[in-house]
């Protein structure tokens, strides 16, 4: 049985920061992505910049964004379509939200739970509630990749603390040692490269995995204190678009 490209969808473009969270709680990008995944006529191809355009608006323009390549497979849709309740779908939540030296993501921890929910809707067997530390991660990669395997299609949804460096984005493990820095040695010794986390999907069918992390350039520089984005006016404007769709 062959395997389907591996694709990366980015809450964000290259250097981006993403929002933790708006008024459901969460990160616009899993709120957009939650709603969209209703949509029976929505297949993958469409699906993307309808991703794009949603969270660009529910992030006030904070957030674009963004893939790395389009499925193989484009008519798949969340979804179960008539005739494919026996499609096996599997999907892994890879949510870091507790951090021994950074801003703690309410909003991340609220995404698992949403996110889990609307996958386990749509016939996906999810398995969630993974450790923060690096350790922990790679072995529920492992894993996962394992079993994968087996499925038609394979889908993770992962968020936490995220950086990018010459290009190369990472997730950053609650364990990860910030008084280090982010030198190219620090983040291949104890970040999770997002490619690595796409790499986990093995399916046959559709291998999609959503990152909803931030993109924050960093360099082989000192420390730096990592936050939640919440900029003035993104979170002006957030609160503006709340009470105009309450209205």
């Amino acid at each position: 049985m062959s395997k389907a490209l591996q694709s990366i969808v980015y809450a964000t473009g290259s250097g981006g920061t993403t929002l933790d969270q708006d008024s459901f709680g969460g990160n616009p990008f899993a709120t957009a992505l939650i709603e969209l995944s209703l949509r029976p006529d929505l297949n993958l191809a469409q699906l993307l910049p309808a991703l794009r355009h949603l969270t660009h608006k529910k992030s006030a323009k904070h957030q674009t964004p963004t893939w790395d390549v389009l499925p193989s497979i484009r008519d798949w849709s969340f979804p179960l379509a008539a005739g494919t309740r026996r499609e096996r779908r599997i999907a892994l939540v890879l949510i870091v939200s507790e951090y021994a030296s950074a801003a703690r993501l309410i909003g991340a921890a609220n995404d698992e739970r949403r996110v889990a929910s609307m996958l386990a809707g749509h016939g996906f067997s999810v398995i969630q509630g993974v450790a923060p530390d690096g350790q922990s991660l790679v072995q529920a990669l492992r894993s996962f990749a394992i079993k994968s395997k087996s499925f038609d299609v394979a889908l993770i949804y992962s968020t936490g603390h995220g950086v990018e460096l010459g290009g190369q984005v990472f997730l950053l493990p609650g364990t990860y040692p910030l008084q280090h820095g982010y030198r190219a040695s620090e983040l291949r010794k104890y970040g999770i490269p997002a490619r690595q986390i796409a790499a986990a999907c093995k399916a046959a069918k559709v291998n999609l995995t959503f990152f909803a992390g931030c993109r924050t350039e960093v360099g082989d520089h000192t420390a730096r204190q990592l936050g939640v984005a919440r900029e003035p006016a993104a979170e002006s404007a957030l609160k503006s678009a709340s009470h105009a769709s309450a209205a």
